[in-house]
């Protein structure tokens, strides 16, 4: 054999085999291949195309872009990262107009308003609430939260309205007492007998609860009217007394007094007495009035 021949044969015998055509040429392999077990490994082919996917994906604008598998699954991590939360734990709003119930419920809201717990308030008290909370998708916490503050809120309100109301009370009869001197307290009683003359029931109940009994303006007025009952001899109370307009407290009143009087007592049961029949009118007046 021949030094050339030999040449060769030692090359051939040496050289190692031509690399599998794994997509990077034939002449040579992937800088990243790993020879393991005498063998050439390269890396999987993640080539993407959409035009190979079904259902109309082939044709989805937001694929276009992407040619590989690795591009494609980035994408997806960083899209989840960014919504904080898995796909299928997202909320689809409705088009305007649709009920927004799954996102409500979704959210927490009890499937019925009977179903909110507001607390130790009677239940009657906030029917109308609970309605309109489940109405605008409020959860349990929300409602019970929205309805101490109003509750909280009214309270306040009041607290300083009744502050303020116990402040003008004070100071306008303190003004009232400088107006009037030496005679605020016979006034006053004035006022009141003449208010009792006429006051209806429902009108002593409201003046009690609104306060207007004590408002300055409205003890001048009546003060005003009792003296002019007072020189007219029609307030009961006065020196003679008629019984025009009496409530049933005053009548009842006005006969104790009657009758602890020595003299009209003898008229009125007495027959023959020269006044009786005048006191006989004026008790039935009295009677008529204390029902």
């Amino acid at each position: 054999m021949s030094e050339e021949a030999v040449a060769t044969s030692t090359t051939s015998e040496s050289a190692p085999s031509a690399p599998v055509d794994g997509g990077y040429g034939s002449e040579s392999a992937s800088p990243s291949s790993i020879i393991s077990g005498g063998q050439v490994n390269t890396p999987p082919d993640l080539s993407f195309s959409p035009q190979h996917l079904p259902d109309g994906l082939s044709e989805e604008p937001s694929l276009q872009n992407f040619d590989s598998v690795d591009k494609l699954a980035k994408s997806y991590a960083h899209l989840v990262k960014k919504m904080g939360v898995p796909a299928d734990q997202l909320l689809r709003l409705p088009e305007a107009g649709q009920p927004m119930d799954d996102v409500y419920n979704a959210l927490g809201r009890p499937e019925s308003h009977e179903e909110y717990n507001i607390g130790d308030y009677d239940p009657d008290t906030t029917a109308d609430f609970r309605q309109l909370a489940h109405e605008i998708g409020l959860n349990n916490d929300q409602a019970s939260v929205l309805f101490d503050t109003y509750v909280n809120a009214i309270a306040g309100q009041q607290e300083q309205e009744q502050q303020a109301f116990d402040q003008f009370e004070v100071e306008n009869t303190q003004a009232l007492q400088q107006e009037w001197g030496g005679n605020f307290d016979k006034n006053v009683e004035l006022a009141r007998r003449a208010f009792m003359n006429f006051a209806t029931p429902e009108a002593v109940e409201i003046m009690e609860q609104t306060g207007l009994g004590n408002h300055p303006e409205i003890l001048k007025v009546f003060s005003r009217v009792g003296e002019l009952l007072q020189e007219d001899s029609v307030l009961p109370g006065s020196s003679t007394p008629i019984l025009g307009g009496m409530n049933p407290a005053q009548a009842q009143e006005t006969f104790n007094s009657k009758m602890a009087d020595t003299e009209f007592r003898n008229a009125y049961l007495d027959g023959y007495h020269p006044n009786h029949a005048k006191a006989v009118e004026e008790m039935t007046k009295l009677h008529s009035y204390m029902g």
